[in-house]
């Protein structure tokens, strides 16, 4: 056997003793037991249906307590709000860097084009969502150009 074998399973050896000596709960049987009691704490809130309601009615896109919407259009947006809890609970086992409650109005709105291509939601429902009141990203100007010649970023550092 070469020594890379040798070397590889003494740090593994290693490693397994610096968990082993630090209890690190992730190494452990009770890693389960350890998060469930609270002493492991969950590092990213998940976001609820009852949140994307309140920031779709905070950001005036949509009010879903708005009195003008029909019978039809409340089971319409019944279902469209399962689908979205639905999509929502998917998301949060993404990490915590894609969640938050923008990207998560723009999941109603694809859920919402989506269902009216279907045919799920009317199109007087899809036009109660005013959908122009989300701001748009702005990209950030790029603090270089590329130099064509011979492909190097050339920074500006007169700014």
């Amino acid at each position: 056997m070469s020594y890379k074998y040798y070397i590889i399973t003494i740090n593994l050896i290693i490693i397994e003793l610096i968990f082993h000596t630090n209890g690190c709960p992730h190494m452990s049987e009770d890693a389960k037991a350890a998060y469930k009691s609270g002493e492991i704490l969950d590092q990213t809130p998940v976001i609820t249906l009852d949140q994307i309601k309140r920031k779709l009615k905070e950001s005036e896109v949509f009010d879903y307590e708005d009195p003008s919407i029909n019978e039809r259009e409340r089971k319409e947006l019944a279902k469209l709000f399962e689908a979205v809890e639905i999509m929502t609970t998917s998301r949060n086992r993404q990490p915590s860097s894609v969640q938050n409650v923008f990207s998560s109005l723009r999941l109603v709105e694809r859920a919402v084009k989506k269902q009216l291509k279907e045919g799920q939601v009317s199109e007087s429902l899809a036009s109660k969502f005013h959908w122009d009141k989300l701001s748009t990203r702005h990209r950030r100007e790029k603090p270089f150009t590329m130099d064509a010649t011979n492909k190097m970023r050339i920074f500006n550092t007169n700014a």
